[in-house]
This record gives C-alpha cells, structure tokens and sequence, in this order.
C-alpha cells in the first residue's frame, strides 16, 4: 500500500516521489550499507538537540529471543559532515531554511522548486525525496521558517516518518531483488503446483516440501541460514480460524516440529494485528528452540485467511544467526514475504 504523506503546518499537503525507473539502474551509483542505516542531518547547531530528540523518537528498540536490538542505526551528523549522508540508504535532513550552510544547499539541489517553495513559505514541512544521489534510497526533508512549529512537527511525525522509511525500505529491497534476479521457474513451479506464488531471490533454493501430515513448502539459503515456510490448512472456515489464536498457536507449533526440529517458547510470543505488510491478517513473533541441536533463534509467523480456497496460510520466517544482528535479516524476510500472493501472475 502506498504512502503519500507530506504534511505542512497547520494544514498544506504536499508530495515529491522523483525516482529513478528499472531500465536507468545499471548506469546509477547504489548506495552502500544496510537498510537500517539512517543518517538524521541537522543545518545548524541550534537544531541538534531537535535532532537528536526525533533520533531517539523515530527509532524503535526489538526485542529477538532476549537480546535487544534498535530498528535503525542512527547517526546524527552536524552540517560539516552532511555529505556523509549521500552514503546512506536511508537519511533524514532537518533544516531551517533561513540557514546558509551545506545542509540547505544539498536539499535545494535535489528538491523541486515548487517543493522548495512550498517549505520555505511555510513554519514546518515534510517532503520526500527517492534516490536523491545514488540508487535505493530516501530522503525525507523536515524544513521550515519556525523552529517550534519544525520541533513539534517531528514529534508528532515520528512514528509516521518510521512507517514510511521502513515501506520504501520493503519497496526498495524487491525492487533489488528483481534486480538481481528471481528464481522463476520455482515460483512458477510452486503456482502451479498449489495455487500461490511470492518472488523468491535466486539465492533460495526449495529445502522441503509437504510431509508428515503438515502441507507447505520451506524455502533457505545460507550465509547465514535463513527462510520462509510456507504452510497451510484446508479448514471450512478460515475467517474463523484466523480469529482462534490458540489454533493458531497449535498450527505454528505443529509446523515448527515438522520442518524446523523445534520447540517454540511460549512466554516469548507477541501479537500484532497489523499482519503482513500489503494482506493483513495477524502476525506473531516469539523464540524457538531447537528439539535436535543446541540452538535457538528468534521467528515472525504471518497467518492469512483466504476464504475462496478454503485455507488458512502461515508464513513463518526465522533466521539462526548466532552473534549477529536479526532486524537486517527479518527486514528482508518480511519483504519476500509481503510478494506471497494467490493471485495467478501475470506474465
């Protein structure tokens, strides 16, 4: 689902969604480093506890297994080093516009004019801009003339700037994933095989398929070991069984045993009515253990209700990735899993 959010104080709406198109991509520098990564980039010195105040407000600390982790890193960056910000998959630039320094320039030059306008004549804005200097990033614009109005409207704003990076953030990983190449002939061969599909990066490979009572299809790769088990459930009503969490429960369970060799740990679950980004239905993260090895890890189950084939769908996503960082692989993994569709492709 797109988001068009651009809010000016008290009340303007404004959008800038300058990208760049498929066919350009060979011939456009990508920017580095990791989809967490977030530059927030002040103008002046009177605006860095601002800065710093949204850094804090924007993030969100996660919780795998027990180990706590933030959902983006964030640098705030004085105007000396704003050019670091061009490295950054992802940056935020909060400006007065009456500054003159590096910080303004860098955003006049890759604004619209009629945007620029817009900001400069009002107390507080937002705008965003895709791809502003090297392929596969966003830049969000927090400018105006009143400090105040600008420090309130950043407040307010925080989580909605969050919601809106981590999107183009899900956009921009498939988009890479296209780019660099699915592995079509298995999810043709999974359509037509049962009746749904989802765009698998050429890097997965099919682990297992339906056995031992349990219908569904587990797709890894390595490096570290990560993937996606998609199963299901022929049921009568499945509205209904999406509503029943203990069946539900059962159902992950049940699913863990069969592919993953595991037990799940139950004072570690946590549901989320938001779903799976762009289907709904219901989501739940927790901690798994493994039932055949020492080790552990952390996973988020997406459940979906589809009454015209009578199923209920899970898809389960897990990484074992001992020492390292989870929300880098979770983010794409939700990504992959946000394609999962019964519709029949187009070709």
């Amino acid at each position: 689902m797109k988001r068009a959010w651009l809010v000016l104080v008290p009340v303007l709406m404004l959008l800038l969604a300058a990208g760049c198109g498929m066919d350009q991509e060979q011939g456009i520098l990508m920017a580095a480093g990791s989809y967490g990564d977030l530059a927030v980039v002040y103008s002046s010195a009177e605006l860095e506890p601002l800065a710093r105040k949204f850094a804090d407000e924007v993030n969100e600390r996660m919780v795998f297994v027990i180990q706590e982790e933030t959902r983006f890193k964030i640098d705030v960056l004085p105007p000396e080093k704003s050019d670091l910000a061009k490295g950054y998959k992802n940056s935020v630039f909060i400006l007065d516009v009456r500054d003159k320094g590096p910080v303004v320039k860098a955003a006049r030059k890759v604004l619209s004019k009629d945007a620029w306008d817009k900001l400069a004549a009002s107390p507080a804005g937002l705008v965003q801009r895709k791809d502003p200097w090297s392929n596969y990033q966003l830049l969000v614009v927090a400018a105006g003339t009143d400090r105040n109005s600008l420090g309130s409207l950043l407040h307010r704003s925080a989580a909605r700037i969050r919601h809106s990076i981590e999107d183009d953030n899900r956009k921009r990983i498939l988009r890479r994933n296209r780019y660099d190449g699915l592995a079509t002939e298995l999810m043709n061969a999974i359509w037509t095989q049962y009746g749904f599909t989802l765009e698998i990066p050429a890097a997965y490979h099919l682990n297992q398929q339906s056995h031992d009572g349990v219908q569904g299809i587990e797709l890894m790769r390595t490096g570290p070991s990560r993937g996606i088990t998609i199963a299901w459930k022929d049921v009568p009503d499945p509205e209904a069984w999406l509503a029943d969490r203990e069946q539900l429960l059962a159902f992950r369970a049940q699913i863990g045993k069969v592919f993953h060799h595991e037990e799940l740990v139950p004072e570690s679950f946590h549901w989320d009515e938001q779903g799976l980004p762009g289907s709904g239905g219901v989501k739940l993260t927790g901690a798994w253990s493994g039932s055949s090895f020492a080790g552990g890890g952390p996973f988020w189950a997406y459940f979906l209700a589809v009454p015209e084939q009578g199923r209920i769908y899970c898809l389960d996503t897990l990484a074992y990735a001992p020492g390292m960082d989870k929300m880098l692989f979770f983010r794409r993994l939700e990504a992959i899993a946000s394609t999962f569709t019964t519709t029949r492709p187009q070709p």
